[in-house]
């Protein structure tokens, strides 16, 4: 039988975004046609900027939003401020950024608030697409399969043999109802038949107890997170979830390979966003600082120390690159039948 957990460690996210999406529905059709003010003719920047991120301080998409805007101030001659604006899958966020008229405010985000939120929650009253648009991508990257320590698994292999020989009894935790790890484990978990049990989290690191004790088989999550508990010896890392090996961990086989899915593949991206009344002038400019910024200096190094990835693609590529993802994730959460209430 699944391990019941204590409920101060359960995600309890999905209802507060519930109860969230009922007040704002009709937030973002408002915001989004609002005149363009004065500042548009002006030079700019003229004040601090501020990038604001739907996730809490410390975590990997906190830390490289906190990277970027060190390479923004540097470059543009302006300070850069990180504010974070917690809660509702990133949707307090998207609206804060949205509702400033300074024509300073931008928006960093990741697959979850740019791809998946408005998959899940459809009444959401802010559109990544329609509201946004997107200055680059700055990151990318494979989630790292994490099986606990205590479990007699050391493979892929071994863990899906173990979930067959033991249907029910292995649970895998994710940070959230409709998370891309939720997907993520969807997209393993379904067309192997596998029968697991799925355990929400307010975040990973809230699992990792949980996993060195025993009470959670296994997490998917990037390597920055994956590392500190393997050289613990509180997990094993088995797989990594890209297309092709990694040469972080060339010794791993891929999701695809080990368990015999060809078309297996998950990547966790984060971008830089500008609400879609930014004058194109100034989204270009950033976009170049940005690209600028990746190609070499302190950016890269400072986000490879953070056990991320660097990748850019520019604002058209970025738009795609959304596009897709939320036709990809709107297909697997309607054929998983994933409600964000868990129901």
């Amino acid at each position: 039988m699944p391990v019941a957990l204590a409920s101060s460690r359960r995600l309890t996210r999905p209802v507060a975004t519930l109860h969230y999406l009922r007040r704002r529905r009709i937030v973002g059709a408002g915001l989004a046609v609002a005149a363009r003010p004065a500042w548009a003719q002006a030079p700019w920047p003229r004040m601090p900027l501020r990038i604001v991120v739907g996730f809490p301080a410390g975590g990997g998409i906190d830390l490289a939003a906190r990277s970027l805007a060190r390479s923004l101030a540097d470059a543009l001659g302006q300070p850069v401020q990180v504010e974070n604006r917690t809660g509702a899958n990133g949707g307090p966020a998207m609206e804060a950024a949205l509702r400033a008229v300074d024509g300073h405010t931008l928006l960093f985000g990741n697959t979850g608030s740019l791809a998946i939120n408005n998959e899940l929650f459809p009444d959401l009253g802010v559109d990544s697409l329609r509201d946004f648009t997107p200055v680059g991508q700055l990151i990318e990257g494979p989630f790292f399969v994490g099986v606990s320590a205590r479990l007699p698994v050391n493979t892929m292999a071994d863990l899906i043999a173990y979930a067959r020989a033991h249907p029910g009894q292995l649970n895998f935790g994710s940070n959230g109802i409709g998370s891309l790890h939720h997907l993520a484990f969807e997209q393993l978990r379904r067309p192997l038949g596998l029968d697991i049990h799925h355990i929400p989290y307010r975040g990973i690191p809230l699992a990792m107890p949980d996993l060195a004790a025993g009470r959670l088989g296994f997490v998917m999550d990037p390597y920055a997170t994956m590392r500190p508990a393997e050289e613990a010896g509180h997990l094993r890392i088995v797989a990594v979830t890209s297309a092709s090996r990694v040469d972080l961990r060339p010794d791993l086989p891929t999701v695809a390979e080990a368990a015999g899915l060809p078309d297996y593949e998950i990547l966790a991206w984060m971008a830089l966003m500008v609400p879609a009344t930014m004058p194109d002038a100034i989204r270009q400019r950033l976009e170049a600082t940005m690209a600028s910024a990746l190609q070499g200096g302190e950016l890269p190094r400072a986000l490879e120390r953070q056990g991320l990835s660097p990748r850019f693609r520019d604002g058209a590529a970025t738009r795609a690159l959304i596009e897709a993802e939320r036709a990809r994730y709107r297909a697997l959460i309607r054929q998983a039948g994933i409600r964000p209430d868990g129901g």
